[in-house]
């Protein structure tokens, strides 16, 4: 049996193959650590609750000021 390859440029392509399956491969893990990063959730939601707070702030200081108006 032999282990010639049946072209010359059939080994840069294997090589080529396989370097884009691993970047493919890297590109998923990293897209899916993004996805589920909790960190990055639980930091959204914390944002999220302190503008909500922030602007019933607002909102209730407003309406002391339009109430003292009358």
């Amino acid at each position: 049996m032999t282990t010639a390859t049946l072209s010359p440029g059939s080994g840069a392509l294997a090589s080529l193959a396989v370097r884009s399956g691993l970047g493919i491969a890297e590109w998923g893990l990293r897209r899916a650590a993004r996805r589920n990063d909790r960190d990055r959730l639980a930091a959204r939601l914390e944002a999220r609750a302190t503008a909500a707070a922030a602007l019933a702030e607002r909102d209730a200081m407003i309406r002391s000021s339009v109430q003292q108006l009358y």
